[in-house]
């Protein structure tokens, strides 16, 4: 368990080192906003241009500066080992192969949320089958709210169905952050600053039955967005909470001051905050019981777009509302950050 926590405290020192923006020399911010379009099945669309996106930042429409669509792989870092910067495997020193990675994936399992023993024997059961099933180019870590857990980035799949094999029911919390902070995001702000330079594809699959983010912390949510946006790291969320599919198709303002249907969830941060850090940084979101289902989806990474654009509104340090939406609709389906903090102009 010592070994866990130091694996896991480090991330929690690094979480403040991440910056909310862009920033340019002439102090010009680029925001980025990747987005997620799919038709009325649920598949990706993955063939659509610049041309075919419009966005809004607080109701007037931004010019799209920049454009680019992430595709699986496409941030796999070239084999420069061997004359062909293009073959898979590289040869080490001994002649024997070695495989360049082209995925990282890093599992952070919100421990201190799940209350329902039998949720954890079939999320546990879950994630070591589809750990079993690594890829040789995947590199898995596997850590815990709690920080009882933990295991950095390897192809070991032993290790790490190990690893997921001891998750507890109400485990001895050791992870400690100030008051002021809410302990989930600050966990993913760290591990999205540890991925932010791996040389391939980064995702985090964020296991969790929901945890409050309320106003007073509205801005750490939007920064965690905007941070994992810039490292092109996509939080997908696997909700083991008790719903079965977004609790709102489309919702507006910064955390703590929406308006949850009731009907929608018992608890208005589940699924709402899963939801919202999964749409934010172009991954995906998942419910229901098949936990195993829930992995499967998430085990082939998904194509998305980001978009660039250079706010000309005021550096007002308030919530902008972000809108993305398609030039030709053609019944699909945009998911994508709703808003931003506008850096406060500095004197």
């Amino acid at each position: 368990m010592r070994t866990a926590l130091l694996l896991v405290l480090p991330l929690i020192s690094l979480s403040g080192a991440a910056a909310q923006t862009e920033t340019f020399k002439a102090g010009v911010t680029m925001i980025q906003v990747p987005v997620v379009v799919r038709d009325h099945d649920g598949h990706v669309v993955s063939n659509l241009g610049k041309d075919d996106f419009e966005l809004f930042d607080n109701g007037k429409r931004q010019e799209i500066t920049s454009f680019s669509v992430e595709n699986p792989g496409s941030q796999t870092a070239p084999d420069r080992s061997l004359p062909d910067a293009g073959a898979p495997v590289a040869q080490s020193a001994g002649g024997a192969g070695m495989t360049i990675p082209e995925r990282f994936v890093g599992y952070l399992f919100d421990d201190v949320t799940i209350r329902d023993s039998g949720d954890l024997t079939r999320v546990r059961e879950a994630a070591e089958r589809q750990l079993g099933a690594l890829q040789p180019g995947d590199r898995a870590a596997v850590f815990t709210a709690s920080c009882g857990v933990g295991i950095d980035f390897t192809n070991d799949v032993h290790k790490l169905q190990d690893a997921v094999a001891r998750l507890q029911l109400r485990p001895v919390q050791l992870c400690r952050v100030s008051r002021s902070q809410v302990l989930q995001l600050e966990l993913l702000k760290a591990l999205v600053k540890k991925m932010s330079n791996l040389p391939a594809r980064r995702d985090i699959i964020l296991v969790s039955s929901g945890f409050f983010v309320g106003s007073d912390h509205a801005k750490d949510q939007m920064d965690l967005i905007d941070s994992a946006a810039r490292s092109k790291v996509s939080i997908n969320s696997v909700d083991v909470g008790e719903s079965v599919g977004p609790a709102v198709a489309s919702i507006t303002g910064p955390p703590g001051s929406r308006q949850i249907p009731r009907s929608a969830n018992t608890n208005p941060a589940t699924p709402v905050v899963l939801t919202e850090l999964a749409h934010g940084t172009g991954g995906t979101y998942v419910a229901g019981n098949d936990f195993a289902l829930s992995f499967r989806k998430l085990s082939t990474p998904e194509s998305h777009y980001v978009l660039g654009f250079i706010p000309n509104a005021r550096a007002d340090g308030r919530f902008h509302q972000l809108k993305v939406r398609l030039e030709n609709s053609r019944k699909l389906n945009v998911e994508a950050r709703n808003g931003y903090f506008a850096p406060e102009r500095s004197e």
